[in-house]
């Protein structure tokens, strides 16, 4: 009976240690932990297309409605995180120590569109379809970084112009202008990592004329993020998708329904070293 009890204990264990893995494992080897500042998104960084209907339905004004997704981004990302890592997330106590942080993090922000890492789904596949999926992978990455290269404004006879170019493989990305403000931060806080969520956007593909009152069509809800480590070197950065009903109005729902799908995403894109 002993036996299988301690047996039983084991399996336990290691479902336990299994299911904390599926998602995200910061610690190295020796379980080392980690502590990870969560910055939440600039006010300035947020576009919601379901801004007006929200505030129809609930009275809210454009700031309260922003806030309350700002907020809850920050509370949910906290809560899937806490399992591998110590999360201090600057929203949480609203204390002067933290309104004064982030006022000198978004101080020293500017922003970029880059090129973000696609996923390839190769776990199904051969060595030699793999070696394939890879290289076509990076062609495509370099096709598309000489087409952000034209794109990019230029003098033309006197003139600047640049070319329009699609941003759906993008995200909005943050450049430290002085490193020296996340190194001071990291000492007080005892920080080994930044996590910026950079803007949070629910946007409708306006392009299409058709889609004024189709109830199947859909919103874009995206999440950018960078990191950061304690000397201001970028490490890692992307973004999560998924899609919302343009009828939804409803905030809760939106945030239950939906935010999930954008916390596992992060936890499986995200990469600390």
């Amino acid at each position: 009976m002993r036996r299988f009890i301690s047996i039983l204990l084991v399996v336990i264990s290691s479902v336990t240690i299994t299911y904390g893995q599926e998602f995200l494992d910061f610690n190295s080897r020796y379980n080392r932990q980690k502590r990870v500042l969560l910055v939440p998104f600039d006010e300035r960084i947020y576009f919601n297309d379901a801004t007006a209907d929200i505030a129809r339905r609930d009275g809210l004004t454009h700031d309260e409605i922003m806030e309350y997704f700002r907020y809850q981004l920050n509370l949910q990302l906290t809560n899937a995180l806490n399992d591998s890592c110590e999360v201090v997330d600057l929203m949480k106590n609203n204390t002067r120590e933290d309104e004064a942080d982030i006022s000198g993090l978004y101080t020293t922000m500017s922003y970029e569109l880059r090129l973000a890492d696609l996923e390839l789904d190769t776990e199904n596949m051969g060595p030699l379809a793999k070696k394939r999926a890879e290289k076509l992978e990076e062609a495509r990455r370099k096709q598309r970084e000489e087409e952000m290269k034209a794109a990019r404004p230029g003098m033309q006879n006197g003139e600047l112009v640049g070319r329009k170019q699609q941003t759906d493989d993008m995200y909005l990305h943050i450049i430290i202008g002085q490193p020296e403000v996340l190194k001071e931060i990291a000492s007080r806080r005892n920080i080994n990592y930044f996590l910026f969520i950079n803007q949070f956007d629910i946007k409708t593909d306006f392009r299409d004329p058709y889609i004024s009152g189709q109830r199947n069509v859909q919103r874009l809800m995206r999440v950018h993020f960078s990191i950061y480590n304690t000397n201001g070197e970028f490490i890692s950065g992307n973004y999560a998708s998924t899609k919302v009903p343009i009828y939804e109005d409803d905030k809760e729902r939106i945030v239950n329904q939906y935010f999930p799908d954008i916390m596992r995403q992060i936890l499986k894109k995200i990469k600390f070293n």
